[in-house]
């Protein structure tokens, strides 16, 4: 992981890069000390559908394959000042996340040790996901070259989790039951 800014964008305090296992095509971006638990099916469904739902303390995220995925990670003074990415991206979602710990984890529902944590002020954000190259993916799930790009500034505002803009077509992914998806039992 590294945490390095840009010294062109004044409102990036950092960027990390990871590779995460999006086990069951989600991801899971949350407080250290929050616990999904076991969800209602119907929380997975709005997951399926919009490629977002939330949690107290969690804000699920959709991803095309069930593999490691990369994920970019821009903590932020401030929200995004121009709508660039938001063209460009393929899907693109936002919603709020409390963050009591100060510790930001992405992951599904895996929060071992060994997984890094990025340290932040306690307190409540924004976060906003692009989602690119689904169009990459191939018709079985295994390959691609998609990427996920998380953007998080604090806030004051609730954001409920919703869809900024729509991937055209059925959102890839390897969700049990879902259109497209493997055939089987639900996470």
């Amino acid at each position: 992981m590294t945490a390095t800014p840009s010294p062109s964008d004044p409102g990036l305090l950092s960027r990390h890069e990871l590779t995460v296992v999006a086990d069951y095509s989600t991801l899971l971006i949350q407080d250290d000390d929050a616990d999904l638990g076991e969800p209602e099916p119907t929380w997975f469904d709005a997951l399926v559908e919009n490629w977002i739902n939330t949690a107290p303390g969690v804000v699920g995220i959709g991803a095309a394959r069930p593999f490691d995925v990369p994920v970019t990670v821009d903590v932020r003074r401030t929200p995004p000042a121009d709508d660039t990415e938001l063209q460009q991206a393929d899907h693109v979602t936002q919603a709020s996340l409390a963050l009591p710990s100060g510790r930001l984890l992405i992951s599904m529902q895996d929060t071992r040790d060994k997984i890094p944590r990025i340290p932040l002020a306690p307190g409540n954000y924004a976060v906003r996901i692009y989602s690119h190259g689904l169009d990459t993916v191939s018709e079985d799930g295994r390959e691609g070259e998609d990427r996920y790009h998380v953007a998080l500034w604090p806030t004051d505002e609730d954001h409920p989790a919703q869809v900024l803009k729509r991937y055209p077509e059925p959102l890839p992914g390897g969700w049990f039951g879902s259109p497209g998806g493997p055939k089987g039992r639900r996470p």
